[in-house]
């Protein structure tokens, strides 16, 4: 059986695209703290009300970033590897979540 892989340049492409993204998705968890901020101060008088709510839409947001960020970088980094560096992954994903 013949392995197939990219061009390095194709392979290359793949790889920034990929480190791009994860760093828009990273970069997007301060947009949601700003946006809930700014929902929270839209309601003025019954922000009260609301609080609870901006909470879990940020916390929810923020998940779904890291997940992404994390899917993202890892996509990039095997691009173009005739196997998963598992070692690589567990020293990634060695981090705790913060609240």
């Amino acid at each position: 059986m013949t392995d197939i892989q990219m061009s390095d340049e194709v392979a290359a492409q793949i790889k920034d695209r990929f480190n791009n993204l994860s760093n828009e998705f990273a970069n997007e968890k301060v947009f949601i703290s700003s946006e809930a901020g700014r929902i929270s101060s839209g309601c003025g008088e019954f922000s009260g009300s609301v609080d609870g709510g901006t909470a879990i839409f940020e916390l929810g947001w923020r998940d779904v970033m890291d997940v992404g960020t994390t899917a993202a970088g890892l996509i990039a980094g095997n691009t173009n590897a005739l196997h998963v560096d598992l070692t690589a992954m567990d020293q990634d994903l060695s981090w705790s979540i913060s609240i």
